[in-house]
C-alpha cells in the first residue's frame, strides 16, 4: 500500500532510474566529451535500453539544461512566491535553497561535464531561456542595450556563478556567503540593475 504523504514505489524507482542515467551521461560528458558520447554509450554504460534512455531524456542537450533549467525554474518559483522581495533578499533566499536541497553527487558530476564542455554549456543556458518565455521575470525597467547596466548584470552573473562553483566544489562556508551576497547588492546598487540579471539571456 502507498502512503498518502510521499511517492509510491514506482515513482521512487522512475526517479532513481532517472537520476542514474543522468549522472551517468553527465560523467561520460565530461570523460569523453559531449560531442564524442552518443545516447548509445550512455544507455550501455548505465545498463538499459536505449529508448529507456531518450524516454527521460529525449536528447543529449536536455542533459545538460537540467541543472540550469532547474536552477532558472527555482529562482522564478521564490519570486512568484514573494513578488515584493527585494532582489538582495530573492538571491538570498535561492542561495541558501541551493545550499538546502543540493545533490552534492550531481554538482560535481555538472561541475565536470561543464569545465570539459564550456561550449556546450553556453548553449545549454540559451536552449533554457528559450524553453521558459513568458515568466514575467521583471529587469526592473532597466535599458538591456546600455553598456553600464549590461556590464552589471554580466557581473552579478558572473557572482552567481562563483558561487554554485564554491557550492558543487564544498567550500562554501556562512562567511562566503554574506561576502558574495554583499558583492551582489554593491553592483546591484552601483550599476541599477537587479532580478533580470539572473535570468539567462538569449
Amino acid at each position: 500500500m502507498t502512503a498518502g504523504n510521499g511517492p509510491g514505489l514506482r515513482e521512487r524507482n522512475k526517479a532513481r532510474r532517472r537520476r542514474h542515467i543522468l549522472h551517468t551521461a553527465l560523467r561520460l560528458f565530461a570523460e569523453h566529451g559531449y560531442e564524442g558520447t552518443t545516447i548509445a554509450d550512455i544507455a550501455e554504460a548505465a545498463d538499459v535500453a536505449p529508448r529507456t534512455v531518450t524516454g527521460y531524456f529525449p536528447s543529449k542537450l536536455d542533459f545538460v539544461t537540467e541543472w540550469p533549467a532547474e536552477r532558472e525554474q527555482r529562482l522564478i518559483a521564490l519570486h512568484h512566491a514573494d513578488p515584493s522581495v527585494d532582489f538582495v533578499e530573492l538571491v538570498d533566499k535561492w542561495w541558501r535553497d541551493l545550499r538546502d536541497h543540493l545533490d552534492h553527487e550531481e554538482a560535481t558530476l555538472t561541475r565536470a561535464m561543464a569545465l570539459a564542455n564550456p561550449g556546450v554549456v553556453a548553449l545549454a543556458e540559451v536552449e533554457v531561456s528559450r524553453r521558459t518565455p513568458g515568466t514575467d521575470f521583471p529587469f526592473d525597467g532597466t535599458d538591456q542595450e546600455d553598456p553600464f547596466e549590461a556590464a552589471g548584470r554580466a557581473a552579478i552573473r558572473g557572482v552567481n556563478r562563483s558561487f554554485e562553483r564554491s557550492v558543487a566544489e564544498g567550500r562554501m562556508t556562512d562567511r562566503l556567503h554574506e561576502d558574495l551576497l554583499n558583492l551582489i547588492r554593491s553592483i546591484a546598487e552601483r550599476t541599477r540593475v537587479g532580478h533580470g540579471s539572473l535570468k539567462f539571456e538569449r
